[in-house]
């Protein structure tokens, strides 16, 4: 049978195929716009997405972990530390430094990048004493080795935490709050003169307090 010799639909059939398809459809006054077509999803497409939180509003928190004697002396450590970097980087806002019983640790509410920036400024005036960062933003939760300044290796957090204050551990699972420490020693708020002070006033009174036993 040639094309011209079949039968061509019912239009009753194609009529009512086309009052199924458009059932429930308001077509208005029967003008169908680019923007209607455009804006359309098609059926059983998923619904768009809503928009990502951004990264940076989510809350995070940074400690580095040191065996400077105490909070001051570690405050003196991160200002004389700027000084010896070349880069440019700063002492991020928000930071602090606190005692604790296996060493001074400085903290704050700093996002990924500000936090890296504050290890290595406190490494670099650390020399060859390392350190080890600790950074929690939402479920994750990283620690990494600075030395000489320098970025190290990343390790497990749960391999270092067992070295170091409970109170880190603490913060990083938020049952301890970074205003729960107090005021604590700010470095930006230091001269050279109280930096340099505040680190020989450190060393000496170092041993009694890294012989203590960790917090419980």
């Amino acid at each position: 049978m040639s094309t011209a010799d079949r039968p061509g639909p019912d239009p009753e059939d194609v009529d009512a195929e086309f009052a199924r398809l458009t059932q429930g459809l308001d077509l208005g006054d029967g003008e169908l716009t680019v923007e209607d077509l455009l804006g359309a999803a098609p059926e059983g497409a998923a619904p768009a997405a809503e928009p990502a939180v951004e990264e940076e509003q989510i809350p995070a928190v940074a400690v580095v972990a040191t065996t400077v004697a105490d909070a001051r002396a570690l405050a003196g450590v991160i200002r004389l530390g700027r000084e010896a970097r070349t880069d440019g980087i700063d002492i991020p806002a928000g930071t602090r430094t606190h005692d604790a019983s296996t060493g001074a640790v400085a903290v704050g509410p700093l996002q990924e990048t500000a936090a890296h920036d504050l290890a290595a400024i406190a490494s670099s005036a650390l020399q060859r004493n390392g350190i080890v960062l600790f950074w929690r933003r939402g479920d994750r939760m990283t620690a990494t080795r600075y030395r000489n300044g320098e970025r190290g290796e990343d390790v497990s957090p749960a391999i270092v935490l067992g070295a170091v204050d409970d109170l880190v551990e603490q913060l990083l699972l938020g049952a301890l709050e970074l205003s729960d420490l107090g005021e604590g020693a700010d470095p930006v708020a230091m001269s050279r003169a109280e930096a340099l002070e505040a680190i020989s006033g450190g060393e000496q009174g170092g041993e009694g307090r890294r012989g203590r036993g960790r917090r419980r």
